[in-house]
């Protein structure tokens, strides 16, 4: 008979057995999906058709030097593209930090941006790169322009390639763009997002939040003015920058802390699941709940979680590093945005 010594013992192993297991093999329950604002009626916006999934992500991975969609549902992979099946070996190679991701253009294209210097925009349907270029210098964030002309943000690595947001003309009939168009100094460059009912980017460097006007009417000769009026960060070290959804405001993501800024009123508060390191975040509507990636390795994660800290996508050997849910992004674009090229 096992005394009370041993029946601790065993029931101390039987969970050391379960914790290693589950390190190893994450098979949890999406547990709360729900929104930590709550479902109030402001919150409750069209869902936008979506053929496979009622919850698609998309996600960038280092190891493999892909962007892919998963349904969070089932945690199936329904799309992916990698750039060693679509690039020469030296364009590879220019992707191999993937780092930001964004769904365009009525989720028919992703845009996406590598620390390793890449920027891409390819289209969903056949895996076609629409833009390429080789920018150098950091790059952590792209946002497409009315026009159809990209901008890209480039964080600080050394060099004049660093520091900067870089302006590009977009012709998907010559995708490959060697050199921008413009460039304009921004310390620590790490997020630019487009606001379609001010017609204005937002942008941060390492201390402040601006914005900027963009003039296309010259196809020629496009170009960005940062205005005069400016905001002061509440943090250091300013990183994911994302639209709130269906409200008038920007998550900030830092060292420290995730703020939210509230454009009417110009402040910045707290997030009520507040934490810091996060290298992206993305709500959606009511039920979807807000998404973030938080390193589990130096500045990678192999979990996707929310908010609260509930599992919602594994894999044992991905390097990811954004994650965004793959839906209309309605603050930046209009409800129907076909695709647009400057030329």
């Amino acid at each position: 008979m096992m005394n009370i010594r041993d029946i601790i013992n065993r029931g101390l192993l039987l969970v050391m057995a379960v914790l290693l297991a589950s390190c190893t093999k994450d098979n949890l329950p999406i547990l709360d999906f729900s929104d930590p604002f709550g479902d109030s009626a402001e919150n409750t916006h069209p869902v936008p058709a979506l053929e496979d999934s009622e919850r698609p992500i998309l996600i960038t991975d280092e190891l493999e030097r892909q962007v892919f969609i998963v349904d969070s549902l089932s945690k199936g992979i329904m799309w992916q593209w990698k750039a060693g099946d679509h690039l020469t070996s030296a364009q590879t190679a220019w992707f191999s930090g993937m780092d930001e991701v964004k769904p365009v253009y009525n989720g028919k294209y992703v845009l996406f941006t590598s620390s390793s210097g890449g920027a891409a925009m390819v289209r969903v349907a056949d895996k076609k790169v629409v833009f390429l270029s080789n920018v150098k210098g950091s790059p952590h964030s792209a946002e497409v322009l009315p026009d159809g002309n990209i901008v890209v943000a480039c964080s600080s690595n050394g060099t004049t390639d660093g520091d900067v947001l870089k302006l590009y003309r977009v012709d998907s009939a010559n995708p490959l763009v060697a050199n921008e168009t413009k460039r304009y100094p921004l310390t620590f460059g790490h997020n630019v997002v487009w606001d379609k009912e001010r017609e204005v980017l937002w942008a941060t460097d390492d201390q402040n939040l601006y914005t900027y006007t963009y003039d296309g009417s010259d196809p020629e000769n496009p170009e960005l003015t940062r205005n005069t009026e400016f905001y002061p960060l509440p943090d250091l070290s300013p990183h994911d920058m994302s639209p709130v959804y269906g409200k008038d405001q920007l998550y900030l993501a830092t060292a420290k802390d995730i703020y939210i800024f509230d454009i009417q009123t110009k402040v910045f508060n707290k997030h009520p699941y507040s934490q810091g390191n996060i290298k992206s975040i993305s709500d959606g509507p009511a039920g979807f709940g807000t998404l973030i990636i938080k390193p589990t390795t130096s500045y990678w994660a192999n979990r996707l979680i929310n908010v609260r800290g509930s599992n919602v996508y594994f894999n044992e050997s991905y390097r990811m590093y954004k994650a965004r849910w793959y839906i209309d992004n309605l603050f930046s674009y209009p409800s129907d945005h076909p695709y647009r090229q400057s030329k």
